[in-house]
């Protein structure tokens, strides 16, 4: 990570300590466990919750320690949450929680409406929380702030609020997702996240764990029970069909060189007849401002560069090979997270047939285009 990017997570957390201080009147504050994120597993008699506070302390505490987890069981959430005042001595502050994340075991084998439930009537979750789950366990994802050197929470949820949207990774809140368990297709997703160990080159800390967040894969749910995931190139293909995602990169081998090629706005035009649904896509692209020469390895500016018929053709290919991978997976476990329904609905008005419809039903017929912005 950078040292600008560093350097805004840190005036982040700092904002964040000074909205929580004039929040709360004298000493109120030292009695709170300010949660900045949960992540949920499934326990043995319920939920495990772990929760990433920021403690005020009052003499042996450091203020702002974000590295401080905590790790409860509950027969339901609730009682979990209430159990962090047990073990900690100060009442759970939930309202400056940025980030909710399910972990595996829990999302993949239990109906979580009760969950999500729970957070949205609670008078002080914020329901523009970044909703995501990960792979194995949420406490284990949550006890990686040492490797990240930072938050855990504040780092997802910048990942997912402010850089997703800009290389073609849609993201969800708690709200959004809510909603989609409810709406006529009653299918939603959120992003999968996974810490990856990166290899330790600091000298003066040889042993220290380092790592990185990724999250470009996707996990779909209906009606809050786990359908299946979608890897990267998936999550790439549906990324075609919605046009406020955009920053997608595809390769194209021009003169020798390897060169990235990037999406900045997209056209989508849809039109359905019967269970025919004809979709033509226009992507506008640019050659991103720096790429690697494929021999080399040099990074040098293209700005002399052109996009020609060739680099035009392969991002064609390529995205349409995409986005029909991506219709083959929708269509095979019968989801529609392009709202194929919802078009139906628009059209030919709401029925309990069209509601109980197999995706694999609407034929879809896909064009894309591709032109240099």
């Amino acid at each position: 990570m950078s040292n600008i990017k560093r350097t805004a997570i840190v005036i982040v957390a700092l904002v964040l300590i000074a909205v929580v201080m004039v929040s709360f009147k004298g000493s109120d504050v030292l009695d709170r466990a300010i949660i900045l994120g949960i992540g949920i597993d499934k326990g043995d008699s319920g939920v495990t919750l772990t929760a990433e506070i920021v403690s005020p302390g009052n003499g042996q505490e450091q203020v702002g320690t974000f590295s401080k987890t905590v790790t409860v069981d509950g027969a339901t959430v609730g009682e979990a949450i209430q159990n962090i005042a047990e073990k900690t001595g100060k009442e759970a502050s939930l309202g400056q929680c940025v980030v909710l994340i399910l972990g595996q075991e829990l999302y993949e084998t239990v109906d979580f409406t009760a969950i999500t439930d729970y957070f949205i009537n609670h008078h002080s979750f914020k329901e523009s929380a970044v909703m995501c789950c990960c792979e194995g366990k949420a406490e284990e994802l949550f006890n990686n702030s040492d490797a990240l050197s930072q938050s855990v929470a504040l780092s997802v949820a910048a990942m997912l609020l402010d850089e997703a949207d800009k290389i073609g990774i849609m993201s969800n809140s708690l709200l959004q997702f809510a909603r989609s368990q409810t709406e006529l297709e009653k299918t939603g997703f959120l992003n999968k996240i996974k810490f990856t160990p990166s290899e330790n080159k600091d000298a003066q800390d040889p042993d220290k764990t380092q790592g990185f967040f990724s999250y470009r894969e996707l996990a779909v749910f209906r009606q809050n029970t786990f359908v299946c995931d979608l890897n990267e190139d998936e999550v790439k293909g549906l990324s075609m069909f919605l046009k406020d995602t955009e920053g997608e990169t595809f390769v194209s081998d021009s003169s020798g060189l390897k060169l990235t090629v990037q999406v900045n706005s997209k056209d989508i035009e849809q039109k359905i007849n019967g269970d025919e649904v004809d979709i033509s896509i226009t992507l506008s692209v640019r050659l991103a401002r720096t790429d690697s020469d494929e021999v080399t390895g040099a990074i040098t500016a293209k700005k002399d560069k052109e996009i020609d018929g060739k680099m035009l053709d392969d991002v064609q290919k390529q995205a349409t090979e995409l986005a029909e991978l991506y219709l083959k997976k929708q269509a095979e476990y019968n989801f529609d997270l392009i709202k194929l329904h919802e078009m139906s609905r628009q059209k030919n008005g709401s029925s309990r047939e069209l509601a109980e419809k197999p995706t694999s039903d609407f034929i879809v017929k896909l064009k894309i285009e591709v032109k240099e912005n």
